[in-house]
């Protein structure tokens, strides 16, 4: 599959992207602690690859081991290739001055409403009140 030339663009993200994939997994191999984050951040970076690339390219990014935060418009990343995913979908509506953050969770066959995962913390003193989350 060519990078430049002919290619769709979708092919041409995909014949870029395997070889980066494939440098990070190398590059962290070599970190000195096995429990070494092996971060990757993707930006909308499946744009105009069609569902079948990208469940495999996302099931790739599974088979290099490698810790994935992505941004998109529409990717949720729930294909069978990719095991278990935390979805965070933030919603705005105009004229008012918030973002709502719902949590979905992906486990290789079904999606599910998350919960919040302050839910069982107990409330924690942040200047001397309580932690009311970001627009305390």
């Amino acid at each position: 599959m060519p990078a430049t030339g002919p290619a769709s663009g979708g092919e041409r993200v995909l014949a870029v992207s395997v070889p980066l994939f494939a440098a990070a997994s190398s590059h962290y191999a070599s970190a000195a602690s096995p429990h070494a984050p092996r971060l990757v951040t993707l930006d909308e970076a499946f744009a105009g690859v069609d569902d079948d690339s990208r469940a495999k390219c996302l099931g790739l990014l599974h088979a290099f081991d490698l810790d994935v935060v992505m941004t998109s418009e529409r990717e949720w990343a729930c294909y069978p290739q990719v095991p278990g995913v935390a979805i965070a979908q933030l919603s705005r509506v105009d004229e008012i001055a918030a973002v709502l953050v719902t949590r979905w969770e992906w486990d290789g066959t079904a999606l599910a409403r998350g919960t919040d995962p302050r839910a069982d913390a107990p409330p924690t003193a942040v200047d001397g009140g309580l932690d009311e989350g970001l627009w305390a």
